[in-house]
């Protein structure tokens, strides 16, 4: 039995009680026949690969000779290259836990935002579309009266703060 006809096999047998019997028969005579166009190009694909190795194994052999006998000789080489090899590693089990990471930070974000938009247009449908405006425009009012009120307190500080730095003689952020 051929082992590359195996999985062929295998998936026939699997189909068995689901495909009709003269479909399973017709593909068995068509897949698994050596006549069949199917086994022919596997047979040629095989020998091409069976040619490309047996003209690669002499060019090859003496190259992993010398690449053994080195590593033999001088085992720094090869923890350095398992270092190397387990840094490569870390940094790619980092990179798909951050991809992880922002995946979900996306993902609940969107869901915010999509809940967000819900939330609004539930908010315009109950109320109405004119008492929705009064009220945003309320509420903006007073966000903005806040934040206003926070920069003003801010700038405040921050001209007290030059004039300070001013005193002890430290004219950084001098406004022309």
């Amino acid at each position: 039995m051929d082992p590359f006809n195996l999985p062929i096999e295998w998936a026939l047998q699997l189909l068995t009680g689901v495909v009709p019997d003269p479909y399973l028969s017709l593909a068995r005579q068509h897949l698994l026949s050596p006549d069949s166009s199917i086994q022919s190009l596997k047979r040629h694909i095989m020998s091409t690969i069976e040619a490309f190795i047996s003209t690669l194994i002499p060019i090859m052999q003496p190259l992993v000779e010398r690449l053994t006998a080195y590593i033999y000789a001088s085992p720094d080489v090869v923890i350095l290259a398992g270092v190397l090899l387990m840094l490569v590693m870390v940094l790619q089990v980092l990179s798909w836990m951050r991809r992880v990471l922002m995946f979900f930070t996306r993902l609940a974000f969107t869901l915010v935002f999509w809940a967000g938009m819900a939330a609004v247009a539930s908010w315009v449908y109950r109320r109405g579309v004119e008492q929705s405006a009064r009220d945003a425009t309320f509420w903006l009012g007073r966000a903005s009266g806040y934040g206003l009120g926070i920069w003003n307190f801010f700038m405040t500080e921050w001209q007290r703060y030059e004039a300070q730095d001013k005193a002890r003689g430290h004219a950084k952020y001098d406004r022309a």
